[in-house]
């Protein structure tokens, strides 16, 4: 995959990350085998303390690829900053393990690029196996924004724009604010000169919104272009079903954290005390219902448990100031 010279001119870099997902770290890796372009690449791959044997399987099925190995389950961000350390392509691609690519994706990414002199960061048409749509380029979230989806109004409501928004043209190549991060290109050049690729502060989740919103601020845009990649999911968050079991909803635990931590570092404590109250107010207009329908699923002690988890995670954080994970 990579050029066997002297000082080689690499295109790209593609860096994958996975934890106990062989089956579909096989899958990923045929699909980017079999791509039809003519980029010199070079692929690294992170081991994040797997058990299923994925590692062996890489290093013997994949030679071609560079393996890196971690201990233990880093996290998603941090691993991918692992890999960040050995890039040497003019381009990085940012690739979940469940994320599979088409023949062209590669080299039609990467000539929108090169033919776009103001692009910083890019996107493309996520779907399913069936071929449904995923959010694919989206807005920037709000305390705001987040409080009406969790009441259901999302894009309903005249004057506020939506979180996302999948009735807008997907056929078309178009300017957002972020895209998601299962399949994130941009420029090294870019990532060198804010020091940093992921922010470390987070362990999952708003790593893809935090690194585009730099990007932009760095004078760049970010782009969506209308080719499909098809992406599962999920995969790595089905995994941890076991450990979730026994420690809570540990997933919502990280969303909350990494929530508190994106406003905090790219704001300012205010925008982090405002997502807790519209959070901790969400959660009281669900008890308000509660009282005045004792017969609805959402429970009285699930919404107090909630005001509970945010504020002990804010406090914990120290207003979003601090990692936990």
């Amino acid at each position: 995959m990579s050029a066997n010279i002297e000082n080689p001119i690499i295109d790209l870099t593609i860096i994958i990350v996975a934890w106990n997902v062989k089956e579909l770290v096989e899958e990923c890796l045929l699909m980017l085998r079999h791509s039809s372009d003519t980029l010199q690449k070079e692929i690294l791959f992170v081991d994040n303390g797997s058990k299923d044997g994925t590692a062996d399987f890489v290093r013997i099925k994949f030679p071609e690829v560079d393996l890196i190995e971690s201990p233990t389950n880093l996290g998603f961000i941090r691993a991918n900053n692992l890999a960040y350390e050995q890039t040497r392509g003019k381009y990085v691609l940012m690739l979940n393990s469940d994320a599979f690519v088409f023949k062209s994706t590669l080299q039609d990414t990467i000539n929108f690029m090169d033919e776009t002199p103001d692009c910083g960061a890019l996107g493309v048409r996520l779907v399913g196996r069936d071929g449904v749509l995923q959010p694919s380029a989206r807005y920037f979230p709000t305390p705001f924004k987040t409080f009406i989806r969790q009441l259901g109004f999302d894009g309903k409501l005249p004057l506020i724009g939506p979180e996302d928004d999948l009735n807008c043209d997907h056929n078309s190549t178009r300017e957002c604010d972020w895209v998601v991060g299962c399949f994130l290109l941009t420029r090294k050049k870019i990532i060198d000169k804010m020091g940093y690729f992921l922010r470390d502060d987070f362990f999952m989740y708003n790593d893809d919104s935090d690194l585009c919103l730099r990007i932009k601020k760095e004078g760049w845009k970010v782009y969506f272009y209308p080719t499909d990649v098809v992406h599962l999911g999920g995969a790595t968050a089905k995994k941890m079903g076991p450990t979730i079991a026994k420690s809570g909803n540990q997933i919502e635990k990280y969303q909350i954290e990494s929530r508190y931590i994106y406003y905090r570092k790219n704001y300012s404590i205010l925008k982090v005390v405002s997502s807790y109250s519209f959070m901790v107010f969400a959660d009281l207009i669900e008890i308000a219902k509660t009282i005045i329908k004792p017969k609805r699923e959402y429970k009285f002690r699930d919404a107090i448990s909630h005001i509970i988890l945010v504020t002990k995670i804010m406090l914990a954080t120290k207003f979003g100031n601090q990692r936990l994970h």
